[in-house]
């Protein structure tokens, strides 16, 4: 599957975000709801909160607070 995106860290070429997927503006509901789900995959799994993992680049994408997230 072809990912949107490729940021190299220490080396190593990460490949994510979907293609034909937009971010959406920070507030919008698409955004609270992305935030909050990839908080929640980030809390589940440790790796996934390491700088070189897919899930925390896609959340730098768009913006995502780093602890928490407030309506």
């Amino acid at each position: 599957m072809e990912k949107k995106w490729k940021t190299k860290v220490n080396g190593k070429v990460i490949e994510h975000g979907q293609k034909g997927v937009w971010i959406g503006r920070p507030g919008s509901k698409k955004w609270f709801s992305y935030c909050a789900r990839s908080l929640g995959i980030a809390k589940k799994f440790p790796s996934a909160r390491e700088k070189d993992s897919p899930n925390y680049q896609s959340r730098r994408k768009w913006k995502c607070p780093i602890r928490s997230i407030e309506k």
